[in-house]
């Protein structure tokens, strides 16, 4: 209902065929294709007229840095590693042929940003970025032949993308201006998280929240950035501007969200906005002056990528199986009922219903209508012979989510063990009636006709 990104799917796809469901087919792909968009990120640099040294050295902070361990250690971070691809590919397409003019650049960038949209929605911001760059870095009137060129590219690419998107999307989720405006005003602070997060990168978490991630380090990067504007003698604005303009579009779209629905702002959407702040400090003295040459700028910046990659390698931990992710939640995040209640579920797949009940039952503190909480909380009591209590937690689960296929389940099956058929058959019959692929309902509705 939210997302049409048929070339994600298609690359799990591809992924399951020669993997099947071993998790290692997934993360390699995702590997690879965070090495492509370091070298990508090499050849945007080089491409908009950087230094070979410093295009190398911040394609090389961009490959270590511990924001995108998510989008490369967390599968799902897939969305953001194509995106990548297909954006920085299309970009540096464009850049070539408005250089050289040579009609296959022209053609690749339309082609590459067709694919990227079909990758992600925040791949239309491109189109803002690319006037920028033509008006503002290649210094041509928007109406100009390439303009008008690029306009009438993009429309042929956007038209059909959004008549897929429509047609695949039969009841796609909508929100007013309104609702788009207040969403920004209200997350508009998360931005201030992620600054901190790309200069001091010591409060990450794999289900981040604003109440339990620290301002502090995103307002002293705030700081550092205005004392470095402030030291630059020679300010090429229209690139520090540039940078700042990239990173905003690409965050933008995250923060077009309800967070009381979706209470989490992951890591993995800097993916592509952190190479916009790499922008701007390009353009920032000391370090668009720095020499790599000299002995002491190179011993700095490579204890520089050797802290970093630290950090990745000790923060990549938390993406090794389901209870380290799950802890890494609620230790970072401990106002989270998300958080919670995954540990909890993912104790109890683990065996250990003693660990999971609290997290079940902390959960449920932080939001009383917490979806599954009660009905996982009503598996263990069951599963320990207290009826009564494994009773009272599925009802209270479907009086906060009465359509629950599970929750109705299971107290059926729970009647059933009471010797209660005709109420177990009601709710079982009631399952089908919300999921008719329930194959465990309809396996016992079938046991008690046959009787």
């Amino acid at each position: 209902e939210a997302y049409y990104r048929p070339l994600v799917t298609l690359s799990l796809m591809l992924d399951a065929q020669w993997g099947g469901t071993a998790p290692w087919a997934y993360h390699l792909t995702n590997l690879i294709l965070h090495l492509l968009v370091s070298c990508l990120v090499f050849l945007f640099f080089i491409n908009i007229k950087y230094k070979r040294d410093l295009a190398f050295l911040f394609s090389l902070v961009f490959a270590v840095h511990p924001l995108l361990t998510d989008a490369v250690a967390w599968i799902p971070g897939r969305n953001d590693l194509l995106l990548a691809v297909f954006t920085l590919s299309s970009f540096i397409g464009f850049v070539r042929f408005i250089e050289t003019k040579r009609w296959p650049y022209y053609w690749g960038h339309l082609v590459l940003f067709f694919l990227a949209l079909l990758t992600k929605e925040a791949a239309i911001v491109l189109v803002p970025l690319v006037f920028f760059y033509l008006h503002f870095i290649a210094r041509e009137k928007l109406f100009s032949f390439n303009g008008r060129l690029f306009a009438a590219g993009w429309l042929a690419a956007v038209v059909p993308w959004f008549l897929l998107r429509q047609a695949v999307l039969t009841n796609p989720l909508k929100m007013t201006v309104e609702e788009t405006g207040k969403s920004l005003l209200q997350n508009l602070p998360v931005a201030v998280q992620y600054l901190g997060k790309i200069f001091l990168p010591f409060n990450l978490s794999v289900l981040p929240t604003i109440r339990d991630t620290s301002f502090v380090y995103g307002i002293l990067s705030l700081c550092l950035l205005g004392l470095g504007w402030l030291l630059t003698k020679h300010k090429r604005h229209n690139f520090i501007f540039f940078g700042l303009f990239w990173s905003l579009l690409f965050v933008l779209p995250s923060l077009i969200i309800n967070f009381s629905v979706i209470p989490t702002h992951l890591e993995n959407r800097m993916y592509l906005p952190i190479i916009g702040v790499l922008l701007v400090l390009l353009e920032i003295e000391p370090v668009k002056n720095l020499n790599l040459r000299k002995r002491g700028a190179l011993v700095y910046c490579t204890l520089l990528l050797a802290v970093l990659s630290s950090i990745t390698l000790i923060y990549s931990g938390s993406f090794a199986d389901r209870i380290s992710f799950w802890q890494n939640a609620v230790r970072t995040s401990p106002h989270s009922p998300l958080a919670h209640r995954n540990l909890g579920a993912m104790y109890f797949l683990e065996g250990s219903p003693d660990k999971a009940e609290p997290e079940y039952r902390a959960a449920l503190d932080l939001n009383p209508a917490e979806p599954m909480a009660h009905n996982n909380l009503g598996l263990i009591y069951m599963d320990q012979g207290k009826l009564s209590a494994a009773e009272i937690e599925f009802i209270s689960e479907l009086k906060v989510n009465p359509l629950y296929d599970n929750a109705l389940f299971n107290l059926g099956l729970l009647y059933a063990r009471q010797g209660r058929i005709g109420q177990a058959k009601d709710l079982w019959e009631k399952t089908l009636e919300v999921n008719p692929q329930y194959v465990d309902a309809q396996k016992y509705l079938r046991l008690i006709h046959d009787r």
